[in-house]
Formats: C-alpha cells, sequence, structure tokens
C-alpha cells in the first residue's frame, strides 16, 4: 500500500510539473506570435525620386539659360530660384507629414507593446497560481504520505 502512495504522489507531481513547464511554453508561444504579427507591420514610405528630378532639371534650366542668355538673366534666375523654393517648401511638408506619420504608427506599435507585456504578465501570474496551486498539492500528498507511512509503521493500527 505505501508502495502505491508513493507511486502514485510521484505521478501526481510529475503531472504537476509537466502542466505547469506546458503553461510555460504556451504563454512563450502566445507572446512569440504577438511578436511575429508585429514584426510583419509595414510602414508607409513616401518616394522623394521625383522632387530630386525635379529639382535636377531646374538646375539644368538655369544653366542653360545662363549660357544662352546675356541680358534679362536676373529675372530669369529669380523665377528660378522662386520655383526651387516652392520645392523646398513642399519637400518641408513632405517630411512633415512622414513625421506625423512615424510618430502615429510609433504610437501604435508602443500601444500593441503594451498590451502584449500586459497579456504576458497576465499569462505568467496565471502559471505562477498553478505552480502554487501545484505546490501545495505536493505539500499535501507528502503529509498524506506520512501519515500512511505513519500509521503503517504502529502494529496496533492495523
Amino acid at each position: 500500500m505505501p508502495d502505491l502512495i508513493n507511486k502514485l504522489s510521484t505521478y501526481a507531481a510529475l503531472v504537476g510539473v509537466i502542466g505547469a513547464i506546458g503553461g510555460g511554453f504556451y504563454a512563450w508561444g502566445e507572446f512569440n506570435t504577438r511578436l511575429s504579427v508585429l514584426e510583419e507591420i509595414t510602414y508607409e514610405t513616401v518616394d522623394l525620386s521625383g522632387i530630386n528630378d525635379d529639382i535636377a532639371e531646374l538646375h539644368e534650366k538655369i544653366n542653360e539659360r545662363i549660357n544662352s542668355l546675356g541680358g534679362g538673366l536676373e529675372k530669369e534666375i529669380d523665377e528660378t530660384l522662386a520655383a526651387t523654393r516652392s520645392l523646398a517648401a513642399s519637400l518641408e511638408v513632405v517630411k512633415g507629414e512622414v513625421n506625423a506619420s512615424l510618430e502615429v504608427v510609433k504610437g501604435e506599435v508602443n500601444a500593441s507593446l503594451e498590451e502584449v507585456k500586459g497579456e504576458v504578465n497576465a499569462s505568467l501570474e496565471e502559471v505562477k497560481g498553478d505552480t502554487r496551486i501545484n505546490a501545495k498539492a505536493i505539500e499535501f500528498n507528502g503529509i498524506m504520505i506520512e501519515e500512511a507511512i505513519a500509521k503503517s509503521a504502529n502494529p496496533l493500527a492495523n
């Protein structure tokens, strides 16, 4: 009889440990799943190659006009400079929009990370609770085993 109780308590402890380890792996898997979702987020990019081409084209026009024109050049230079300033202002607007979009994305990523962190912490607390329950069950089984051993050692109890 003591061997049966010994084996049962050993199996119960083993099942508890396996359950705790399995819970830990489950929580780790959930964490990795959420991280892989976050890694797949794509960011919106802005193509500035058209603006660079426009600026290069304006520079070419400036050089051509300087070479081909002798008089009235100042007026055309002023017009070209105004167009260049307009493009620079447009570039600043685009830069502001890109920065605003990045801030929104950063906020969303941070919110997602906080949510994942909260869920992982909740899962860990749940696993810790299960572990504490299993520890108390093992402690209880140990006491029961000690009582059974003491009872079997007493010749008057049989």
